[in-house]
C-alpha cells in the first residue's frame, strides 16, 4: 500500500537543535513540482526545501517508482536531511515505491 502523497505547505519534524534551541520543523515550501497539483497544492519532490528553525531542511527521500517533474515524489513519512520525516500528506492520494 502506498504512502499519502507530500505536498507544498505539508508539515515535517526536525530532531535537531542548536544549543537550547529545538529546531521543530515546518512546511515544505518549495520548489516540488509545481505543474502537478495534489489536493489542490503543488506536489512536493525529492529535493524539496522544508522551513526550520535552523538552517533550512530538505526532502531527501522520495519514491523509487513515482517520479514528479523528473523528481521522486515526496510522502508522508520520507526523510529529511536533518534526520526528521514528512508527517503530513494527502490522505486521498497514495503514492507507493
Amino acid at each position: 500500500m502506498g504512502k499519502p502523497a507530500s505536498r507544498i505547505t505539508d508539515m515535517h519534524v526536525c530532531p535537531l537543535s542548536s544549543g537550547p534551541v529545538p529546531h521543530v520543523g515546518g512546511p515544505i515550501v518549495s520548489p516540488g513540482g509545481p505543474t502537478v497539483l495534489i489536493g489542490k497544492l503543488p506536489s512536493a519532490t525529492l529535493g524539496s526545501t522544508c522551513v526550520c528553525v535552523g538552517p533550512p531542511d530538505v526532502v531527501v527521500m522520495g519514491s523509487t517508482t513515482v517520479m514528479i517533474c523528473k523528481k521522486p515524489a515526496a510522502r508522508m513519512g520520507d526523510s529529511t536531511a536533518h534526520g526528521g520525516k514528512i508527517v503530513v500528506g494527502c490522505p486521498t492520494v497514495l503514492i507507493g515505491g
